[in-house]
């Protein structure tokens, strides 16, 4: 069973967090989240911070790979 304490929240939430916004192992990082979600140590607001922080990761990806592939058409329609 996990110790609740506010000091052992704050730092998970907050080492998620951080890892999360630096693109480190995204996936790894919210499956954890959603078990300290089960087990009592996080809140559904505090669940709902981290995924909009998920979603900003994903959605720079997806910016970055359609301008990738833009680049990509882009190069063959000029050759």
């Amino acid at each position: 069973m996990a110790i609740k304490s506010k000091a052992r929240h704050d730092l998970t939430l907050r080492s998620i967090k951080r890892e999360i916004s630096a693109g480190r192992d995204v996936a790894y990082w919210l499956d954890r989240m959603y078990v300290h979600l089960d087990s009592g140590l996080l809140t559904e607001d505090d669940i709902a911070e981290v995924e909009a922080l998920a979603q900003a990761y994903y959605d720079a990806l997806d910016a970055e790979a359609k301008a990738d592939q833009e680049l990509k058409e882009n190069v063959k329609i000029g050759a």
